[in-house]
């Protein structure tokens, strides 16, 4: 039997345990919680802080980044120029040097033709002078060339010796006009080479704003990435410009040259054809087919969403004009040739990244195009590319932000601005 007193003791012990610690032990957890969420809510505020300073800084490095970008394009810009003026200069100096092979040819030819003269003179005066008062004439003129003028004024000259007197004067003009042409070209060489100089010196001085740029990133530890056209890069690509229009002229020439030959071969074999098919019955005649049509001037190079037009941009990139059309697709798309013409160059290029050019000359006019930012590329320098030729595929090389096509169309040869048109014209126009 259960000691109903013991049972009782047990229970009222149990009660009073329980009712003396309860009160305790929740105080306890409650400080517990508070502290909990105490120090949740620090972390949460030390988060959001770090959060917000991460975010600053990424916005300082984007800013960074920015003027770096806008610096690349204006150090691009003074690069290309003075790859220019290098350009021009070397140009001047070639024709420097043709005109200064002239001048000691005009010369030479002067100097036997006065010796010829001489001669012819000296009979003259020998034959029937006496008219002619020759005193007058040789020290009255200011040199040899002033005599000659004042006899063919004075109509002294023998008629089957008036060639050769005209035929002096003429290489004397011409002489004298290669002598100021040379003196142009010369004064021009040096206002070149000051330009070019001035140039240069901007050149090193941005050169330099950016290294500094660079390395306070590098020392941030923070990644970046970009690679301008060197100049040397830019001085190829203007040689190989010049080359690839000069082979695709002469393979318009063959080209033309071989239809010629197509065209008289086919003449010939009609007309050889009707001669011998003289029964009157009448031949049947085979369908011709007809050529493919033309995809005009020039065609789009590539399918896609249009991303960004030819025109003014904001410079948040680095630009303040842009000189391309901005074609967005799937890594690979194919890129044609938007006109048949010579590639001038293919393969990396800066901030361009993998980048083809391609030379054309349509009715005498040089054109240039450019595709950038390629995935791969299937042509090469020198190779001849028929329009609607694939080059390669879409990508996102180079200082690029998603996979596209930057396509340029330039009216002559190629010449960067990121500030304005420059020799670019807007590619839409043709499409």
């Amino acid at each position: 039997m259960v000691n109903l007193k013991k049972l009782a003791a047990t229970v009222t012990l149990g009660t009073l345990l329980i009712s003396g610690t309860t009160p305790g032990f929740a105080a306890s957890l409650t400080d517990k919680q508070k502290k909990v969420q105490q120090q949740q809510q620090q972390n949460s505020s030390e988060q959001s802080k770090a959060n917000a300073s991460i975010q600053s800084r990424e916005q300082a490095i984007s800013k960074e980044q920015q003027e770096i970008n806008k610096l690349d394009a204006e150090l691009q810009d003074v690069i290309n120029d003075v790859a220019q003026k290098k350009a021009e200069i070397r140009a001047t100096e070639e024709k420097i040097k043709k005109l200064q092979a002239q001048i000691k040819k005009y010369e030479a030819k002067m100097k036997a033709q006065e010796e010829l003269m001489k001669e012819r003179m000296a009979t003259m005066q020998k034959n029937g002078g006496s008219s002619v008062n020759w005193a007058e004439f040789i020290f009255g003129s200011k040199d040899f060339g002033d005599l000659i003028t004042r006899m063919i004024t004075a109509g002294t000259i023998q008629e089957n010796d008036q060639q050769i007197f005209e035929e002096y004067e003429a290489t004397k003009e011409k002489l004298a006009k290669a002598q100021a042409d040379l003196k142009a070209e010369r004064d021009s060489l040096v206002k070149q080479k000051e330009e070019l100089e001035k140039r240069q010196k901007e050149l090193d001085q941005k050169m330099k704003e950016r290294a500094a740029k660079i390395k306070k990133l590098e020392a941030e530890k923070v990644k970046f990435e970009s690679k301008l056209m060197s100049l040397q890069e830019m001085e190829d690509t203007l040689k190989a410009q010049e080359q690839a229009i000069q082979s695709e002229i002469e393979a318009q020439r063959r080209a033309e040259e071989e239809a010629r030959r197509a065209a008289a071969a086919t003449a010939a074999a009609k007309k050889q054809q009707g001669s011998s098919s003289n029964s009157g019955s009448s031949a049947s005649t085979a369908p011709v087919a007809s050529a493919p049509a033309s995809g005009g001037m020039f065609q789009r190079p590539a399918s896609g969403r249009l991303t960004q037009g030819w025109g003014p941009a904001s410079g948040a990139n680095g630009y303040s004009f842009h000189n391309a059309l901005d074609i967005a697709g799937p890594v690979g798309t194919p890129i044609y040739a938007a006109q048949t013409g010579t590639v001038l160059r293919a393969g990396w290029s800066g901030a361009y990244g993998n980048q083809v050019m391609i030379a054309h000359v349509i009715n005498g006019q040089v054109w240039t195009t450019v595709y950038a930012h390629m995935n791969s590329i299937s042509v090469s320098a020198g190779q001849r590319v028929s329009q609607g030729q694939n080059i390669g595929g879409m990508g996102s090389t180079g200082n690029s932000t998603g996979s596209h096509l930057h396509f340029e169309i330039h009216r002559g040869g190629y010449s960067y601005s990121s500030s304005s048109a420059g020799s670019t014209v807007n590619p839409a126009l043709f499409f």
